[in-house]
């Protein structure tokens, strides 16, 4: 199980350092992973550094006023007034003359998921995330939106606490995030997980929001290339007409790093499996089977047990006399009462609780679900001989886990990066154009006949005549 829990980790655990050691499902985690489950996307967009900035970005996610926005109150605003007069309580937070340079006043999260996901279980989901995540120590606003394929919601959380302390998010508190979120779907019945990208052997990128507007372009702006895709496509233009030469390209240092890096973490995937397949499913003491074998009840003499039971009588009935209390009786467990007669009284048992007791745990004698703790693969749902058995894991089940390991490590993508994939394009684009230049020339350029051949020989310029159509 060691095994299994420490390569299970290392192929699921982000590498980033935790503000707390918080232990994961990682069986279910696995089981997710491998079975294809939907990937939360938790981004940070910017932070507003004015009341300008944060004003346009809260008209921004609201459309100036078209869509819905929500706050930690649970308050609805509607329409562009509904918002200005909303902006006007932060705004108070924001005008003071105590600023210092580049302040962030508010954090631009944006929580997605992919196209097949209900937008409603989006919103609710959010919702309960910000306010578990934020709603103790900041004020924040979110809004949903479903003009792109996927749905997903503008977050805008106000950097400053109620407590004066400022948010400043990091690396490890991102993959919280991303946790929290996919937990909260999970609670409205979408499948989703949180799982790092190296996981699951995707090493390229997603390309930048600023990257793709700029592309797009917008009302204003006509679509064009940026800068730095540019240099992209310059550096893998020269590397192909390197290679076409016979050149030797240098190797990249980033992308060794990044082969040695899913190398380990197909390892231990691999390992893993082998290890479920070989796990013991048994409880095991000091290297030997956990056992609850009944004792042989017929080997107990009556005789002796009714004698020490008198003795026990009349060690307590002497504590009362002398006003002592006797000691409580302890009783471990109801499996191992004999036939014999442990308890000699004409009354019958009764059950040590006051008279007005409720028999729910919950408020006004309702039951209450959440005094018992959700746990996957709880041992009560399993029959009395298998946990008697001490069971933990069918083995079926730990090989069926192992069988999908071993065809989610076959079906990872190779390992490509955005250098390759725009080399494969350029590739791609100039083969094209060759091709088409080839096939030009032999359209436009058709073998003459025997008798077209003296027409031809005619209308040849002579030798050291300028061909104007050159």
């Amino acid at each position: 199980m060691t095994l299994i829990e420490s390569e299970l980790g290392k192929a699921l655990n982000p590498a980033v350092k935790r503000k707390a050691n918080r232990t994961r499902k990682l069986r279910s985690a696995a089981k997710r992973v491998t079975g294809g489950s939907s990937e939360v996307m938790v981004k940070i967009t910017g932070f507003g550094k004015s009341a300008g900035h944060v004003k346009a970005h809260l008209d921004y996610i609201t459309r100036n006023g078209k869509l819905e926005m929500e706050n930690d109150r649970g308050e609805i605003f509607n329409g562009k007034e509904e918002v200005k007069v909303f902006f006007k309580d932060w705004e108070k937070d924001f005008g003071d003359g105590k600023r210092h340079k580049n302040q962030r006043d508010t954090m631009h999260l944006v929580l997605s998921m992919p196209a097949t996901t209900d937008p409603e279980s989006v919103k609710n989901s959010v919702r309960e995330f910000t306010k578990t995540t934020f709603g103790k120590n900041h004020e924040y606003v979110f809004a949903l939106h479903t003009d792109e394929p996927h749905p997903h919601c503008h977050v805008t959380v106000k950097c400053l606490g109620f407590d004066g302390k400022r948010l400043n998010p990091r690396k490890a508190d991102l993959q919280q995030w991303r946790e929290g979120f996919a937990d909260k779907l999970r609670d409205q019945g979408v499948d989703a997980e949180a799982s790092p990208r190296r996981s699951r052997g995707v090493v390229k990128k997603a390309e930048p929001n600023v990257i793709r507007h700029i592309e797009r372009g917008d009302k204003t702006h006509q679509p064009r290339v940026s800068k730095v895709k540019a240099a992209k496509i310059k550096e893998a233009a020269q590397e192909l007409s390197a290679e076409a030469r016979g050149l030797p390209v240098p190797p990249k240092p980033w992308e060794e790093a990044i082969k040695a890096r899913q190398r380990e973490i197909r390892h231990a995937w691999l390992t893993a499996a082998d290890a479920l397949e070989h796990e013991d499913t048994r409880k095991t003491f000091n290297q030997k089977e956990a056992r609850n074998e009944r004792p042989d009840y017929e080997r107990i003499s009556a005789d002796h047990e009714r004698a020490g039971q008198r003795a026990a009588a009349v060690y307590q009935s002497n504590l009362e006399k002398t006003g002592r209390q006797a000691p409580p009786g302890t009783l471990t467990g109801l499996r191992n009462v004999s036939r014999v007669g442990v308890v000699h009284h004409e009354r019958p048992s009764q059950v040590l609780l006051r008279a007005n007791a409720p028999d729910r745990m919950g408020r006004e004698r309702a039951a209450d679900s959440e005094m018992r703790r959700a746990r996957a693969g709880d041992s009560r749902a399993l029959g009395g001989a298998e946990r008697l058995r001490g069971y933990q894991g069918a083995p079926g089940d730990n090989k069926a886990l192992a069988a999908r390991i071993r065809g989610f490590v076959a079906a990872m993508p190779s390992i490509d990066t955005e250098r390759h994939q725009i080399k494969r394009d350029l590739a791609q684009k100039f083969t094209r154009q060759a091709e088409n230049i080839h096939g030009i020339t032999v359209e436009t350029t058709p073998q003459p006949s025997a008798g077209q051949n003296n027409g031809a020989e005619q209308a040849a310029p002579k030798q050291g005549e300028k061909d104007l159509e050159r």
